[in-house]
């Protein structure tokens, strides 16, 4: 949901952006192209929504990786549940759903409203519906045009159909709706409208040059509709004195006509690339783990083997059973037995490629000097089976390293540390953004294994380490933390 809201405030201000350019180019535009070509500059805001849509850049940072010592567990029992600070994310998502609805209802409404009309003879003319859009008209339309305005009304409205006008008004209701927070979206509902109706009378004009005087006797004459009409086409609410007076400038020529369009075309095209470059990239620091961990552990050595007996003399079969050699029996018992090396915590899958981490970084608290790993398992209540491995660092607070492997599950492991003293307080949860009715915690000690019992009902075995960062973690952590700070500073100016 998080991530949602993000790209929907991203999409809105690209939007914006483009809306103000749009209010700023219309006029000089009609004035030099005509009003059919002001009319396709609102495709730049279209554009921009478009550039916001599709994937960002990838960058991919590669820096040198220390080794990652494995920890040795040890299991203890014991199951808490998070107490999970409270996210209004959620409360934000159902205030935008309300007022989703809200507008769905409202633009029902008057739809309805104004269809009612329309059967009743009492609305038009106006283009109604979207999947099979009809003219309508009132029922005094004979007696109130005449046959020359007639005509030229009802080629007006036939221009909204051949020009695909109804869908766009309705996909135009629909981002009204979704967006209904962002000023810029009501602007441009209103002013695509008004530049729509003065692009077909262009095109009316241009097909009957001698009927202007008609045309604007007709626009005089019709009654405009007290109900607006959220999709289709209709007179009500426009200008009609900044549309009769349009009707006496002369048509742009057709290499005019041409010209506007290749400039909203290379403007189109140029704004969409600019807000696509604009967007921050999705940073990836990775790095390849070392051939150490690849490489089974050494065998301790074996202690030296206790010297062999002479071979004793060859004596009759009954004498081998009652006269056995005693050295070869006393001294293996006598050699020291070394204990086998730690287990090293290995992922019961093959795993993706080990990267940094970013995401839930500023959850953990480790001590400065201080490296923490902790290794979770379980299965997600869709029957995948989930693992994560991650370390935190005390002298790396942005970040921290790991990977963790889905399964192709929707669900995926994630795990924060708070290091109070000999104390670890681990949390785990089915997801990025930590929820109440999917996160649990454990207070474990280092080296020790435990079981948390998740909200959702699965186990999750959760194993913990303790160690001193290296030299080479410490140098990596400032590095990553000067490309952190570079990126924070480009996004700034581009948010701000």
């Amino acid at each position: 949901m998080a991530e949602l809201f993000s790209d929907l405030l991203d999409l809105n201000l690209a939007m914006a952006v483009a809306v103000a350019a749009v209010m700023a180019l219309r006029l000089p535009a009609r004035r030099l192209f005509g009003a059919r070509v002001a009319y396709g500059l609102w495709s730049l805001p279209l554009l921009a929504a478009l550039a916001m849509l599709l994937p960002a850049r990838v960058l991919t940072i590669r820096v040198p990786a220390a080794s990652v010592e494995a920890g040795q567990a040890s299991v203890v029992s014991g199951t808490t549940l998070a107490n999970a600070p409270v996210d209004i994310r959620p409360y934000l998502a159902g205030l935008w759903l309300m007022g989703v609805v809200a507008s769905l209802a409202w633009l029902a409404w008057n739809q309805l409203q104004f269809a009612r009309a329309a059967k009743a003879g009492k609305a038009g003319p106006a283009v109604i519906g979207v999947l099979r859009p009809r003219v309508v008209v009132p029922d005094d339309f004979e007696g109130r045009y005449t046959p020359r305005e007639r005509e030229v009304v009802l080629a007006h409205e036939h221009a909204h159909l051949q020009r695909r006008d109804p869908p766009v008004n309705a996909l135009m209701a629909l981002a009204t709706c979704v967006n209904w927070f962002n000023p810029a979206v009501h602007v441009m509902s209103r002013w695509l409208r008004i530049d729509q109706e003065l692009a077909c009378d262009a095109g009316v004009v241009a097909a009957y040059p001698k009927a202007r005087r008609a045309y604007a006797e007709a626009m005089l004459k019709t009654q405009l509709a007290t109900r607006p009409l959220p999709l289709g086409c209709h007179w009500a609410a426009h200008p009609l004195a900044q549309r009769v007076r349009l009707l006496s400038r002369p048509t742009p020529s057709r290499f005019r006509r041409l010209a506007g369009l290749c400039c909203i075309a290379v403007l189109g095209l140029g704004g969409a690339s600019a807000v696509w470059v604009s967007r921050p990239p999705d940073v990836v620091m990775a790095f390849d783990p070392p051939r150490s961990v690849e490489t089974p552990p050494a065998r301790a050595p074996r202690p030296p083997s206790p010297p062999a007996a002479p071979p004793a003399p060859k004596a009759a079969p009954h004498r081998a059973l009652t006269a056995p050699a005693p050295v070869a029996v006393t001294e293996p018992i006598l050699a020291p037995v070394p204990e086998p090396p730690p287990v090293a915590i290995e992922p019961p899958m093959q795993m993706r490629r080990v990267r940094i981490i970013h995401a839930m970084a500023d959850r953990s608290q480790v001590q400065p000097g201080s490296a923490v790993r902790v290794v979770a398992s379980g299965v997600a209540p869709d029957g995948a089976h989930l693992w994560a491995d991650f370390t935190a660092f005390g002298s790396q607070r942005l970040y921290r390293k790991g990977a963790y492997e889905r399964g192709g599950s929707r669900y995926s492991l994630f795990t924060s540390v708070v290091q109070q003293g000999e104390r670890l307080l681990v949390t785990v949860s089915l997801g990025r953004g930590f929820r109440p009715d999917q996160t649990g915690s454990i207070d474990l000690l280092p080296n020790q294994t435990g079981v948390v019992r998740l909200p959702t009902g699965q186990d999750i075995v959760v194993s913990t380490s303790v160690r001193a960062e290296t030299p080479d973690e410490i140098e990596e952590g400032r590095q990553l933390t000067a490309y952190q700070a570079m990126f924070e500073g480009m996004r700034r100016p581009e948010r701000g």
